[in-house]
């Protein structure tokens, strides 16, 4: 395994950090929510953090991974993808992505019950969920489409910079929304703790 020396930037709050420390520490993405909803695989992630803490900076916008690795302040970080794509395009950057037990979530689109523009919005949902329209929007930003008859239609040179290329999603986190509604608030009050001392 390569190293890169230098300080790591983290998004800051619990979710994603929790994660990441676990996975840092050697838990498998698949054992991440199993590990982190027991009290000793809570402390496991701050034990970890605890050996991090000292080379870590955090930032809290999404602009701010790209500006750290741009001024060496940072070697590595975590990143939306497309602030990174970002970069590289229009900065000019060389950054790459390590996809590697990388975290993702998936966005819903939802018609409000009562709606006075339904049969508008279920038009623009078909419209949307289409493959042949999922295929058009890699190209433009590199975010993965939602339906997966699209991943065969994106153009190959594309693909690779997708988190839902499928060597992408082979060690990928989904972010558990259920248990972040459950234990946000407690995980919350103890990264806050643990970032101030």
């Amino acid at each position: 395994m390569q190293k890169w020396p230098g300080k790591r930037a983290l998004r800051k709050g619990p979710k994603t950090t929790l994660e990441i420390a676990l996975m840092a520490d050697g838990v498998a993405p698949n054992d991440v929510y199993k590990t982190l909803g027991t009290s000793e695989g809570v402390e496991r992630a701050f034990k970890k953090l605890d050996q991090l803490k000292p080379n870590l900076v955090w930032w809290e916008k999404g602009s701010q991974p790209p500006q750290l690795l741009a001024s060496g302040e940072v070697a590595m970080t975590d990143a939306y993808n497309g602030r990174i794509a970002a970069a590289n395009d229009k900065d000019k950057k060389n950054f790459k992505i390590a996809w590697t037990n990388n975290l993702y979530t998936i966005d819903s689109w939802v018609i409000m019950k009562g709606s006075p523009n339904k049969a508008q919005a279920e038009t623009f949902l078909v419209f949307v969920n289409d493959p042949q329209n999922q295929k058009n929007l890699p190209p433009k930003i590199p975010y993965g489409p939602t339906a997966k008859a699209s991943t065969a239609l994106i153009d190959k040179n594309v693909l690779p910079n997708l988190a839902t290329a499928p060597q992408n999603m082979a060690t990928a986190l989904y972010i558990n929304d259920k248990f972040w509604l459950e234990n946000l608030d407690k995980l919350s009050q103890r990264f806050n703790a643990w970032v101030a001392k």
